[in-house]
C-alpha cells in the first residue's frame, strides 16, 4: 500500500477506506476469537428474512462493537445482555461511521462447552451405575408429604395451593433449604435427610424455573446419590422444560413444574367422592341381589321338600340344602368382605350398610331353615302320628289292605309289626 502524501489533503471517506484496507489486510486480524460480556444486544430482521445481530463485547477495561449477519440460526444458546460469549470473526471497519468492529461468523457461550461436556460425562457415569433406573411406585393416597424447597419461593405456594385444593386431608411438612448458590447442594442433601426422619411417605423437592446457572446445584453428583439412597419415593419439581437435570433423572418421578408435581403426588378428592358414591350404590345393590337370590333358592328348596317327603331322600336333600346354603352364605360373606374393605378405606358408613344387608340375609336363611325343620316327618311322628308300610310301600288308604296282611308301623320312638284284623274307612 502506498504511503500517504502528507502534503495532500484527502477526504474522510478516503482515509477511512485506507484504515479499513489496512486492518483487513492484516493477517492476524482476519480470524480472531474474542471473549467478552454481551451488552447493548439488538436483533433485527434483514432484507432477506434472516436475523442480524448488533451488540458490544466488553471486559473490565474496554469494549468492542460487533455484528453478525451469517450463522445466526446456528448459535447454540440464546444471546442476551450479560451473557459471557466467545465470538469468532474478523476485524473490519464500518465506513459510514469510521468505526472498527468485529464481524462475527460464529458464537458460543463462554465455558458452556467444557461445562456441558463435564455434565455429559457425569450423566453417563451415573447411568452406568444404575442411578437413573429407580422408579418406585408412589403412594396412591399419601398421608403426609415433605416439600424440600425454598420457603420464600413461588414453588412452595404453588404446591400448597394445588394439594390443598385436590387432597386437603394430606399433611404437609415444609423443609426449608437453599435452591441456588454455593450452599444449595449441602442444604438440599440435608433437607432430603431431614424429610426422611419426620415420617412422610413422599418427598417433593425442587424450585421454580431459572437460568442454567441457577439450576447447577441440581446437577450435583452428591445430591444425586442422596436422592438415590432415599428410603422414601421422590418427585423432582425443578421448574424448567428445556433439559433434565441429574436430580430429575435420579428421582422416582420427574415433574416439569412444582404445580405439576403436586398434581402427580395426590389424587383428586372430588373423583374419590364420586367413586365412593358409585361403589356404595353398587355394594348395596349387590347385597340386595345376593339376599334375593338366597331367598329364591330357599323357596325352591322348600317346594322340593314339600313335594318329596320320604325319609330316605330327606337326608340327602338336607345335605344338599346345607351345602347350597353354605355356598350362598360364603358368597354373601365374601362379597360383603370385599365391599367392606373397599368402603372401609374411604367411608365407614358403607360398612354399616353392608352389615345391615347381611343381617337381613342371615335372618331369611334362619327362617327358611326353621321351615325345613318344621316339615321334617319325624316332627309329625312326635305329635302322635305313625307311619304304616306294607312290603316297603307307605300305606295311606285302608282299602289297600286286606284282613290278615302283615304291616310295619313306625312311631316317634321305635315301631312294631301288626296283622290286619279288620279295615274300615273314617269319615271326617
Amino acid at each position: 500500500m502506498a504511503l500517504i502524501d502528507v502534503n495532500k489533503v484527502i477526504s474522510v471517506s478516503e482515509i477511512t477506506e485506507r484504515i479499513k484496507q489496512t486492518l483487513e489486510d492484516n493477517s492476524s486480524l482476519r480470524y480472531v476469537k474474542v471473549r467478552g460480556e454481551i451488552s447493548n444486544f439488538t436483533r433485527r430482521r434483514g432484507r432477506f428474512g434472516s436475523d442480524y445481530l448488533y451488540f458490544t463485547l466488553k471486559d473490565a477495561k474496554t469494549q468492542l462493537s460487533a455484528v453478525m449477519f451469517e450463522g445466526v440460526d446456528s448459535i447454540p444458546f440464546e444471546p442476551r445482555d450479560g451473557a459471557q460469549a466467545v465470538c469468532e470473526g474478523m476485524i473490519t471497519v464500518y465506513p459510514a461511521y469510521g468505526k472498527y468492529q468485529l464481524k462475527c461468523y460464529s458464537m458460543s457461550e463462554d465455558g458452556a462447552g467444557s461445562a456441558a461436556e463435564a455434565l455429559k460425562k457425569l450423566k453417563e457415569k451415573l447411568l452406568g451405575e444404575g442411578l437413573f433406573d429407580q422408579h418406585r411406585q408412589l403412594p396412591q393416597y399419601p398421608k403426609k408429604i415433605a416439600v424440600v424447597t425454598s420457603p420464600t419461593g413461588a414453588a412452595l405456594q404453588d404446591i400448597i395451593n394445588v394439594i390443598s385444593r385436590r387432597y386437603p386431608v394430606c399433611g404437609l411438612c415444609v423443609i426449608p433449604v437453599y435452591v441456588q448458590g454455593e450452599n444449595a447442594v449441602p442444604s438440599l442433601i440435608d433437607g432430603i435427610k431431614r424429610a426422611q426422619s419426620v415420617g412422610v411417605d413422599l418427598i417433593i423437592f425442587g424450585r421454580g424455573g431459572g437460568s442454567s446457572e441457577d439450576l447447577d446445584c441440581f446437577n450435583s453428583e452428591a445430591l444425586a446419590r442422596e436422592i438415590f439412597a432415599c428410603k422414601v419415593p421422590t418427585i423432582s419439581a425443578v421448574g424448567h422444560q428445556i433439559d433434565f437435570t441429574i436430580a430429575d433423572l435420579t428421582a422416582d418421578l420427574r415433574a416439569p413444574t412444582p404445580s405439576a408435581a403436586a398434581e402427580l403426588a395426590v389424587p383428586d378428592i372430588s373423583i374419590i367422592a364420586e367413586t365412593i358414591e358409585r361403589l356404595s350404590g353398587s355394594a348395596a345393590y349387590s347385597a340386595r341381589r345376593a339376599a334375593q337370590d338366597a331367598q329364591r333358592e330357599l323357596s325352591l328348596l322348600e317346594k322340593d321338600i314339600r313335594l318329596y317327603s320320604p325319609l330316605g331322600r330327606i337326608s340327602a336333600w338336607e345335605r344338599e340344602l346345607s351345602q347350597t346354603v353354605s355356598k350362598i352364605s360364603e358368597e354373601i360373606h365374601s362379597k360383603t368382605q370385599r365391599y367392606e374393605r373397599t368402603v372401609a378405606e374411604i367411608m365407614p358408613r358403607l360398612s354399616a350398610a353392608v352389615h345391615r344387608k347381611t343381617e337381613l340375609a342371615e335372618s331369611a336363611f334362619q327362617k327358611a331353615a326353621q321351615s325345613v325343620s318344621d316339615l321334617n316327618p319325624m316332627g309329625v311322628l312326635a305329635r302322635g302320628y305313625s307311619l304304616t308300610e306294607k312290603d316297603g310301600r307307605v300305606i295311606s288308604d285302608a282299602s289297600a289292605l286286606s284282613n290278615g296282611d302283615t304291616v310295619s308301623v313306625k312311631l316317634s320312638r321305635g315301631g312294631f309289626t301288626a296283622r290286619v284284623i279288620d279295615t274300615h274307612s273314617i269319615g271326617l
